[in-house]
């Protein structure tokens, strides 16, 4: 999957950071700098959109760090991941949604944090 050009001029709109990388076959989309939601510790993080299916979700949000937080997406099945050379996590959060565009993928991936 390409990702295309104006899903990525829309994510940038709100993630202005970002550029498009491969590992083992999958195209992602790194989000350097990306603002999670009130409550969360780091308030600040490196993030992975993984845009097609993995690990039996139809995306994966993968952060940098481990966050601290009082949200739903309490359960971090996915812990130092080796994608790209960096070690990241994710909680088990499915969208229930595979056509959403990219901003969606991540603005639903962060309803797991609030």
């Amino acid at each position: 999957m390409a990702l295309e050009q104006d899903q990525i001029d829309e994510l940038k709109t709100c993630c202005p950071n970002l550029s498009a990388i491969m590992d083992g076959g999958k195209e992602y989309v790194l989000i350097s700098g990306l603002k999670l939601p009130e409550g969360c510790n780091p308030k600040v993080v490196d993030a992975l959109l993984c845009p097609t299916m993995r690990d039996g979700y139809t995306s994966r949000l993968f952060l940098s760090s481990k966050v601290t937080h009082k949200g739903e997406g309490q359960n971090w099945n996915a812990a130092n991941v080796a994608i790209a050379n960096r070690n990241w996590w994710a909680v088990s959060w499915k969208t229930n949604h595979d056509s959403l565009r990219l901003l969606g993928m991540v603005t639903a991936h962060l309803q797991a944090f609030k």
